[in-house]
């Protein structure tokens, strides 16, 4: 008799285990569903949002981020490194990436992987080799941007600073058309090093003359750059402590802050969804001044 109950309850043990899904696991014994690859762009606190709105909806999906984050801006060593060994990255879904070095995007296709992936903070350009093979565009409306920058700036000229790559670039030339060409002189600065030494050369030769400064990234905001336009009203995007500083000090008029959280968990949602939209994703944006600078919903992009 007592062997019979020892085979009932023992049988009866299975059934339960059997019966438990994943969701009944404790969260450290779960297996992964699976790594999503993030190609992100230097280790500012832009991209590190654009993780961290990833990273969120992953843990809840139980599924792994492997963030690489370009050496600085214009070294990619590190995602090309990451890319060579592509097929060691355990159960790989997808990629979330930010497009437009070409080193990165053809290195992608000579990898061969048919995992989905989705693009940040930039449309792909027009002769991407990726053009066929992304899923989705998450992006701010960076036109939009642009315009609304230009339409707020009562100066006549302006100039703007901008990377070769990336959001920025398309921020700034958004300025740019909204204007007459000849009222907006485009810089584009190879890394956040070099835009003091460019803005300074600018300077030099538009002494006594008026014009307003608008940052297409808060990257370039420093006290090196903002001493150099003493005297002039200065706009940019993102915020970080330097864009906070000049906020409170009125040194910057505003800046517009895209919802880098919320253009992580797009991009996730998109990569692991079983019904892709192929369409352009847009995420809202704030903008900041010394009116609104310590609301809470201005408050999330600065902790």
């Amino acid at each position: 008799m007592k062997k019979r109950f020892g085979l009932f309850f023992a049988s009866l043990g299975m059934a339960f285990l059997t019966s438990c899904n994943q969701e009944d696991i404790p969260k450290e014994t779960q297996t992964s569903n699976g790594t999503i690859l993030m190609l992100l762009g230097s280790k500012i606190a832009y991209w590190d949002q654009i993780y961290t709105g990833a990273k969120e909806v992953a843990d809840k999906e139980n599924y792994k981020i492997m963030a690489v984050y370009r050496d600085a801006d214009t070294v990619n060593t590190s995602v090309l490194k990451t890319l060579s060994g592509i097929s060691d990255i355990p159960n790989l879904k997808g990629i979330i990436m930010m497009p437009s070095d070409k080193a990165i995007e053809n290195m992608i296709v000579l990898t061969g992987t048919k995992v989905p992936i989705v693009v940040v903070d930039q449309k792909l350009h027009e002769n991407s080799p990726l053009q066929t093979t992304v899923r989705t565009t998450v992006v701010a409306d960076n036109e939009k941007i642009g315009k609304e920058i230009s339409a707020k700036i009562k100066e006549k000229r302006i100039v703007t600073l901008c990377y070769a790559i990336g959001g920025s670039y398309d921020r700034s030339f958004a300025i740019q058309r909204a204007r007459d060409k000849a009222n907006v002189d485009v810089i584009i600065v190879r890394d956040a090093g070099e835009a003091k030494d460019s803005l300074e050369n600018y300077v030099a030769r538009h002494k006594d003359e008026e014009y307003a400064a608008a940052f297409s990234t808060g990257s370039f905001v420093n006290e090196e750059t903002m001493s150099l336009l003493k005297g002039k009203n200065v706009y940019t995007v993102d915020i970080n402590e330097p864009i906070v500083n000049g906020i409170k000090d009125s040194t910057i008029q505003f800046t517009v802050i895209p919802n880098t959280f919320e253009m992580g968990a797009k991009a996730f949602n998109s990569v692991i969804s079983k019904t892709p939209n192929t369409s352009i994703e847009i995420v809202s944006v704030v903008y900041a001044n010394s009116g609104n600078l310590h609301t809470e919903e201005i408050q999330m992009f600065t902790k």
